[in-house]
């Protein structure tokens, strides 16, 4: 299934050093207009080096739109990936089971925010925890002297 979009406009908002949300602005061969975005994360010259989309099924679309600019028209053939990721719950995934996301598409990828977000709360119960443990050893130490 081949599909035309015209791109209107993007933007990127960092997250973290070198990493952040990208997001296009997409005109269908229909006119409807919808948003894009991927998760990016950038490289030398900040390049965006890699990228993921929010939503799976868009993963065609996004690889294309990283390569295009503002006012580009872009053609992006879905057969081959709906071939290989039916949609849940359609009739080709009945005593199916899911199918694994190849090497390749997580080599070039950045961890989901939901990690980010996890990763960012485990360090601040660790510099919690360590301010308990100063001001502990700072009352202990304190009732010797």
């Amino acid at each position: 299934m081949f599909v035309s979009y015209t791109v209107k406009n993007y933007q990127f908002k960092e997250t973290s050093k070198g990493r952040g949300i990208i997001s296009y602005l997409i005109v269908d061969m229909h006119g409807n207009k919808r948003t894009v975005s991927a998760i990016a994360q950038l490289g030398f010259r900040d390049k965006i080096k890699s990228v993921r989309p929010m939503h799976k099924r868009e993963l065609p679309l996004v690889q294309a739109l990283v390569k295009s600019s503002v006012n580009d028209k872009i053609e992006v053939d879905f057969t081959e990936f709906n071939e290989k990721n039916p949609r849940e719950g359609s009739s080709k995934d009945i005593g199916v089971r899911k199918k694994e996301i190849p090497d390749d598409f997580i080599d070039h990828t950045i961890h989901d925010f939901d990690e980010i977000g996890q990763n960012k709360f485990r360090l601040f119960q660790l510099v919690a925890l360590g301010a308990l443990v100063l001001a502990a050893l700072m009352s202990v130490s304190h009732s010797f002297f």
